[in-house]
């Protein structure tokens, strides 16, 4: 896209964090932003702040754990802001704890946020795109996607999976006029570990050479990759370059970081 003026978005988990930066980018340039949240408090909240800012956003309060929920709330943004341009699939959740000491819930929270809803509001926008030969979906991810991260599998398994729905998408989809882009950032500052009760000493040591970005850089990111038209964007630079090290030869980088200590996590593993 050349230009998001008076395009309407949607973006999931929008309340806070990532997916609050990310709505408030794209309202900077000009677009009619529906966030999508559990809690209409914080929802209203980031709208107001939002306005505050001279940008539009419009709160729908959704568990987001359940499709037909979500199809109804997206009925309802259509019927508010028109038809639907950009969808940025943010929302997601998990722990970082070996799998056999998680939860049921645990084990499969993950798998129902970020991928569960990403399918179900990916299948809501595609076709109306599709009529109108225009649009883009934006599927955001973790490290934890690209490397085959130990201590979090359901965690890790959901964000392979967004990266597959992400590069198919594009395949199918690009040729016909809409935009699909892979986000990838390290560490954000966000309070995601607590939030989730996430704990990030499970996390490889690996995390701690990179730096700690914050949200507002995610939000310029996004911003970027849809003007850009970008099928993947990784931050920092120094996260993309490894991992465009890593990709060719997985099995060699794994027994490297293995060697220097980077593969385990702080904690000791009973």
């Amino acid at each position: 896209m050349e230009n998001l003026r008076n395009k309407v978005a949607i973006v999931t988990g929008a309340s806070q964090g990532i997916g609050k930066a990310i709505a408030t980018s794209l309202a900077m340039e000009g677009v009619q932003v529906a966030l999508i949240a559990s809690k209409l408090e914080a929802l209203e909240k980031a709208a107001q702040e939002i306005r505050d800012k001279g940008g539009s956003a419009e709160p729908f309060a959704c568990n987001l754990l359940d499709n037909e929920l979500y199809f109804q709330t997206y009925d309802n943004i259509v019927k508010a802001l028109g038809p639907i341009d950009i969808l940025v699939n943010n929302v997601g959740a998990g722990t970082f704890k070996p799998m056999h000491i998680q939860t049921r819930k645990e084990a499969s929270l993950p798998v129902q946020l970020p991928f569960g809803i990403a399918v179900a509001a990916s299948h809501s926008v595609i076709p109306s795109m599709l009529a109108r030969k225009s649009g883009h979906i934006v599927n955001l991810i973790s490290p934890a996607g690209l490397f085959p991260l130990p201590y979090m599998a359901p965690y890790t398994a959901s964000r392979y999976a967004m990266v597959g729905l992400s590069h198919s998408l594009y395949e199918e989809l690009h040729h016909q006029g809409i935009g699909v882009t892979l986000v990838c950032p390290g560490q954000v500052n966000t309070g995601y570990f607590e939030r989730n009760d996430a704990d990030l000493a499970w996390y490889p040591k690996l995390s701690k050479v990179f730096p700690v970005l914050q949200p507002e850089q995610v939000g310029a990111a996004v911003v970027e990759g849809i003007l850009k038209d970008k099928r993947e964007v990784i931050l920092p630079k120094m996260l993309e370059g490894m991992i465009r090290m890593y990709t060719p030869t997985p099995r060699l980088w794994v027994r490297l970081f293995k060697a220097f200590g980077w593969w385990g996590p702080s904690k000791e593993i009973d």
